[in-house]
């Protein structure tokens, strides 16, 4: 699947390239849930339209995904990025305005730009990376996810704080800007030689086809989906419910996020390192287990709760919960057929927006049904045990 004709110069280039776009689109996605507090009562929306907008903003990730194959192979993935980019921006702009029907269409245009980041970079990738370091390069990669996350957990309340929040939108939708212009210098070496062949299958239904038609791909969807519930649960709501079940400020909650986040960044580069050597289905039936204890020992969270100890289980979650996605995309594109990672990377994107609208969705309907998270740490806490037996069968 490795290029062997590829310049081994352009793989540290993509893969600065593809981590900096995705982790502004990422810190775009964020940008809500960081400042729910203050947006929200702004635009006349309850608490829990946190769940709302990133379940829309998912949707819209699900079905933008499925047209990156088309996209890729008409524009190329690094022209790709800079669309996502400016579709990120604009969706920050819309956020700035502050009404109910604006904030729609935020998450309307943050997801058209999060849907194509991962198939986009592994059909990249896929082509540049050697086999021996697929699990490295792509959770190298996949560090963008917790750097976004992790940058909107400390310049976001401090922009907001400083500026305002409505100007810190605008902040990050120029820093988009710059971002499309900084990548364009690499564009055309990248495109060059990475473009998906027209047609030959790579319709809008190849990534269901990818995924259903069984087997290890389809288990690992499964897999993925259940996941995804708990990774982007814990990105929309963790500020809220320390900020409402615990009486912590913004700006620590936010602290809080951008502590798991930052010890994601080093779990995706150790589990890369470790799944290049471990069956890569044994890694993440662990991680299963560790997000599972994790979702348990949230439901004594309360006011009287050490930081310390909210700390250590952010970092339980920031490991587990958001260590599995460099591995999950490495293994999709070692079963990908020949030019069809982009398609395969699709349908396994398909399935975790599925996981990223029911968990945020499911959580915020027991929040606001129950008046505390206990429900819906319960919930995602099986959810993550489920993928135990299926991962163990080997396609």
């Amino acid at each position: 699947m490795t290029d062997p004709h590829a310049d081994a110069t352009l793989l540290p280039a993509a893969v600065g390239v593809t981590l900096g776009a995705q982790a502004l689109v990422v810190l775009a996605s964020l940008v809500l849930p960081v400042t729910a507090a203050l947006v929200l009562p702004a635009a006349g929306l309850p608490q829990a339209a946190v769940g709302w907008y990133a379940a829309l903003l998912f949707a819209s990730g699900a079905v933008s995904t499925l047209f990156t194959p088309q996209l890729v192979a008409a524009l190329g993935p690094v022209r790709l990025h800079q669309a996502m980019l400016a579709s990120a921006a604009a969706g920050l702009l819309a956020l700035a305005i502050a009404h109910p029907v604006a904030l729609a269409v935020s998450a309307l245009l943050v997801g058209v730009a999060y849907g194509p980041a991962n198939p986009a970079s592994s059909a990249l990738l896929a082509r540049l990376a050697p086999a021996r370091l697929r699990n490295r390069v792509f959770s190298i990669k996949q560090v963008a996810v917790p750097v976004g996350g992790a940058t909107a957990g400390l310049v976001v309340p401090v922009l907001a704080a400083g500026f305002g929040w409505q100007a810190a939108c605008l902040a990050l939708a120029a820093a988009m800007g710059l971002a499309m212009l900084a990548v364009q210098p690499w564009r055309w070496r990248l495109d060059a030689g990475s473009l998906a062949p027209r047609g030959g299958g790579l319709g809008f239904s190849a990534p269901f086809a990818a995924v259903l038609a069984g087997g290890p791909t389809l288990r690992l969807g499964l897999a993925a989906l259940c996941f995804a519930c708990v990774q982007f649960t814990f990105s929309a709501f963790l500020v809220t419910v320390l900020v409402t079940v615990a009486g912590w400020s913004i700006a620590a909650a936010g602290l809080t996020l951008t502590v798991g986040l930052l010890v994601s960044i080093a779990a995706r580069l150790a589990l890369g390192w470790v799944a290049d050597r471990v069956a890569p289905s044994r890694v993440l039936g662990g991680l299963g287990v560790v997000i599972a204890l994790a979702c348990l020992a949230c439901l004594g969270l309360g006011p009287a709760t050490p930081a310390w100890l909210v700390w250590l289980v952010a970092g339980l979650f920031g490991f587990a919960a958001f260590g599995w996605n460099g591995i999950c995309l490495a293994e999709t594109a070692r079963l990908a057929a020949p030019g069809r990672v982009a398609a395969a990377t699709s349908g396994i994107m398909m399935m975790i927006y599925v996981g990223a609208c029911l968990g945020p969705a499911l959580f915020g309907a027991l929040f606001s049904a129950t008046g505390g998270p206990g429900a819906g740490f319960l919930m995602l806490a099986g959810l993550a045990l489920a993928p135990l037996g299926w991962l163990r069968l080997r396609g």
